[in-house]
């Protein structure tokens, strides 16, 4: 195979041009090992802000707020988000981001029936937290098992 540049064409390649077949599956550049730590750090910096931002909010006098509440907002803010970038990839047509989404979750019905099963798992999960939080030390709950390290997690958009 032909290497290719910065370019994007054959002729555009130069000392450092990486042909399409040398990568072998398994190995990471420079590059990728280094958005590996920083998105690493980043969801480190998330849980722990997440967790100290529902513990003090939990733990403030006063009447205290649904931890359902809480859950169905962030969920609806997660939708509202999934959508504006959905938005911004159909670059801002209307027509064509209803298209996808009734193709997407109503042609295509199956696929939807099964992310709703984890999805309402995981929004029990995150009422299960809330209340963990607002009983434990933030400390002791910061430290102990949680299944989204075993593989359940959210789902994204």
């Amino acid at each position: 195979m032909a290497a290719v540049g910065s370019g994007g064409s054959p002729a555009a390649a130069g000392p450092g041009a990486v042909s399409a077949g040398t990568l072998e599956p398994g190995t990471t550049t420079a590059a990728h090992r280094r958005l590996k730590y920083i998105s690493l750090a980043v969801l480190v910096v998330q849980n722990a802000s997440l967790i100290l931002s529902i513990r003090y909010a939990r733990t403030l006098p006063g009447d205290r707020f649904f931890a359902t509440t809480a859950v169905v907002m962030a969920e609806v803010l997660k939708g509202l988000t999934c959508l504006l970038l959905l938005f911004a990839q159909k670059r801002g047509n209307v027509k064509h981001l209803v298209l996808f989404l009734h193709e997407a979750v109503l042609v295509q019905y199956v696929d939807t029936l099964k992310l709703a099963v984890p999805s309402l798992i995981y929004t029990l999960q995150n009422n299960l937290q809330y209340v963990a939080i607002s009983n434990l030390p933030a400390a002791t709950f910061q430290v102990s098992p949680k299944p989204e390290l075993a593989g359940v997690g959210d789902i994204g958009c």
